[in-house]
């Protein structure tokens, strides 16, 4: 182990925001990455929480406090490590100090609908040629091209156009959406992964590229297996709940406590019959109703109340102790604020407690991988709005602060929201 960082010679200038293409951005910073997220006074991160009156978020102790852009735990949560610079690009000097932080990066990424990147005039021939060897990753919705591109969108609207939501739901209930918005972080981690191919291929080559990642066809690949059945049989699969066609039981289970689960999943008669022993009812085993995979599968609403009988009397963490003990795949459905003392996580150290100067000290989820000779880390608090500006603009750029001073009056740079002036 060299204690290096994979990243730590990256600089990525990035308009991204909300969580998919701020997880990307944050992947990049937790690999050692000097990531500037760029934002301005007018249209800052929604995942801010929003302007004054109409906030919304969560925040430390349920209060928004003064500056409640700085506070809320979803923005916090996916841009830590990263430095925060206020820029309206609209503003000549602004713009110009924008050219500037292209001119000396490696990676310009964005995650806004088609039409935005066109009409603040930062296509890709323009930032290349700021910057020839320059890695531009657009993560629009519904791509660049084609007739919903200019479509804005996040999970709750992708899980739907992508299909998975036709697969979400009861067998006699109509599609419905995860509630988690899951494609969102599932692209971010593909545009991470575009990104490293990128940095290597230009390693290589000397050459930039231009990457058009839709998340709706990124999500797709969510259920590939059901798109290719419906492309080789013509049958689109049904909605069926947690149920599955290779393991039977495979269910959530209700556990002692108080709206406590367990998961459960059987893939052989052989796992039937040790559960069949664990619930105390060895019998069942050799019931005709049960012992073989397409029985159980017929008779699944009398199989689901015998174990929920035997769970109903007992801990998810009891159930899974239990059932692991016989190889059994099983696992409690947690909590999130279950999840910071979990006992594996706890002990890979996953959860870090960061301290934020507005929110104070918190755990915060670490590094999504182990690399054993570059190992990432979790490089500080996400951003307070506009916190490195003059850090970026005079220190680095070598911007006069006069300059900068004039442009903090008129409103192109600063950390107070216009709105809340």
């Amino acid at each position: 182990m060299t204690g290096r960082l994979p990243l730590e010679h990256v600089r990525a200038t990035v308009l991204t925001q909300a969580w998919s293409g701020a997880f990307t951005t944050r992947l990049l910073a937790d690999m050692g990455a000097e990531v500037i997220q760029i934002e301005s006074l007018e249209r800052m991160d929604p995942w801010r929480g929003g302007y004054s009156p109409r906030r919304s978020g969560v925040y430390p102790n349920g209060d928004p406090g003064q500056r409640h852009y700085n506070r809320n735990a979803l923005y916090n949560s996916v841009n830590a490590g990263k430095l925060g610079v206020t820029l309206d690009l609209n503003d000549e000097d602004a713009r110009g100090a924008f050219f500037e932080l292209v001119s000396i990066s490696d990676i310009v990424a964005e995650n806004f609908s088609a039409r935005v990147l066109p009409n603040l005039g930062l296509t890709y021939p323009v930032l290349r040629e700021v910057n020839p060897s320059i890695i531009l990753l657009r993560l629009p919705a519904f791509g660049s091209a084609g007739p919903y591109s200019t479509y804005m969108g996040n999970g709750g609207t992708i899980e739907p156009m992508s299909g998975i939501s036709s697969l979400l739901g009861y067998e006699d209930g109509p599609p419905i959406i995860s509630g988690i918005m899951h494609t969102d972080p599932f692209s971010g981690a593909m545009g991470a992964a575009a990104l490293l191919i990128a940095l290597h291929h230009r390693a290589r080559t000397g050459e930039g590229q231009e990457i058009d990642l839709s998340q709706q066809e990124t999500s797709i690949g969510l259920i590939a297996d059901s798109v290719m059945r419906y492309s080789m049989s013509g049958s689109a699969p049904s909605r069926r709940g947690n149920y599955s066609d290779e393991m039977a039981p495979h269910n959530n289970y209700p556990c002692k406590g108080d709206d406590a689960w367990v998961a459960i999943a059987v893939r052989s008669d052989g796992e039937w019959a040790a559960l069949c022993e664990l619930m105390g009812r060895p019998d069942l085993a050799s019931d005709a109703r049960f012992r073989d995979l397409p029985g159980r599968q017929a008779n699944v609403r009398q199989l689901d109340d015998l174990v929920s009988d035997w769970t109903r009397r007992h801990t998810a963490d009891e159930v899974t102790r239990l059932a692991q003990g016989r190889s059994i795949p099983c696992a409690p459905a947690y909590r999130s604020d279950e999840l910071p003392g979990h006992p594996q996580l706890a002990s890979r150290g996953f959860f870090q407690r960061v301290t934020h100067p507005d929110t104070d000290e918190y755990p915060y989820p670490g590094v999504s991988w182990r690399l054993s000779r570059t190992p990432g880390r979790l490089g500080g608090p996400a951003p307070r709005l506009g916190e490195h500006n003059r850090a970026v603009l005079e220190q680095l750029l070598g911007i006069s602060s006069g300059l900068v001073d004039g442009m903090m009056a008129r409103g192109a740079t600063g950390d107070t929201p216009e709105l809340e002036d």
